[in-house]
């Protein structure tokens, strides 16, 4: 049974942000419908020789929100290098660190970490996607909050084969390039690991947020597909999402994140860069638009058409 969970933790331990529906930042319109072809928000940043096209990702979909803007794989081939948050290919083998992570320790139970209410709700829905209660008794609150959103989301009809970041690592891979990846696996496993004190809180907001996504989802997904930042944001401010939970949110996995990323893509050798990452990642003022213009690249928001 523990493979089972595992099977959905392999598939997320590469999703970082922006957590609860933030860490998934995702797309397209309910299955069935498309948005012809997708138009996000893309950009250009130049200093001296170097160029890094930066287009945000969503890290799960479906194939209706292809094909992108012309602009935007046009730019794509003129690339050199791909630039990407994690090596995603690299999970399937990391099953031992992912259970050191995901486990509570031997002599702690789901139960006995959580308050009753929360304990209670958490496995009311957990019934519901078929997890029973022995099968989430051993694993840490934050990693059963990430499986039952990822069953949330698979059972609305999106999967991360059709995130964008796939999408370019398997075209990057067809033409041969280097891809470099900004952190590891382990590295984005110990931000989930390290929530602490606000772990309950995230478990929390995701039971919350659950019974929205086939609500919220296409909406979102939307905002994505047409460029509209501004909705975006708005569709992520979530009452639901306690002060100090998105606190480490913004403080952890946003701003310390691009902060640890912006020399790497700085030291790129490469002249053409196409770099994907979280959406969330490029946006306000520990986005990496503003770090990089604050370090001397000259931004072009390219319209994508």
């Amino acid at each position: 049974m523990e493979n089972r969970l595992l099977r959905y933790g392999n598939a997320l331990i590469s999703r970082m942000k922006e957590i609860s529906w933030l860490s998934v930042l995702l797309l397209s319109l309910s299955p069935g419908q498309s948005l012809a072809t997708s138009t996000p928000d893309f950009w250009l940043a130049e200093r001296g020789q170097q160029k890094v096209w930066l287009l945000g990702s969503i890290h799960v979909g479906s194939e209706e929100m292809y094909p992108l803007a012309p602009s935007i794989m046009q730019s794509w081939q003129q690339a050199d290098t791909l630039i990407v948050e994690t090596d995603l290919s690299s999970s399937s083998g990391n099953n031992q660190m992912l259970m050191s992570y995901a486990m509570l320790p031997s002599d702690v139970t789901l139960n006995q970490q959580l308050g009753a209410a929360l304990y209670q709700r958490t496995i009311d829905v957990a019934s519901q996607y078929q997890l029973n209660e022995p099968l989430l008794a051993h694993f840490r609150p934050w990693f059963v909050a990430i499986t039952l959103q990822q069953q949330a989301i698979q059972l609305a009809g999106y999967q991360p084969s059709f995130g964008i970041d796939h999408y370019f690592i398997n075209l990057a891979k067809e033409r041969q390039l280097t891809i470099n990846y900004l952190e590891t696996t382990e590295q984005q496993l110990a931000y989930l690991a390290g929530l602490g004190a606000v772990e309950d809180d995230f478990l929390d907001a995701t039971l919350q947020q659950i019974n929205k996504v086939n609500d919220e989802l296409p909406a979102l997904i939307k905002a994505w597909g047409t460029g509209d930042r501004n909705k975006i944001q708005a569709l992520l401010d979530d009452e639901s999402t306690s002060q100090e939970l998105q606190q480490y949110l913004e403080q952890h996995l946003i701003k310390e994140r691009n902060q640890q990323w912006l020399p790497q893509i700085m030291a790129q050798t490469a002249h053409s860069n196409f770099m994907v990452v979280g959406a969330m990642h490029l946006y306000g003022d520990n986005g990496l638009l503003k770090m990089l213009e604050q370090n001397g690249y000259k931004l072009t928001n390219i319209p994508a058409r």
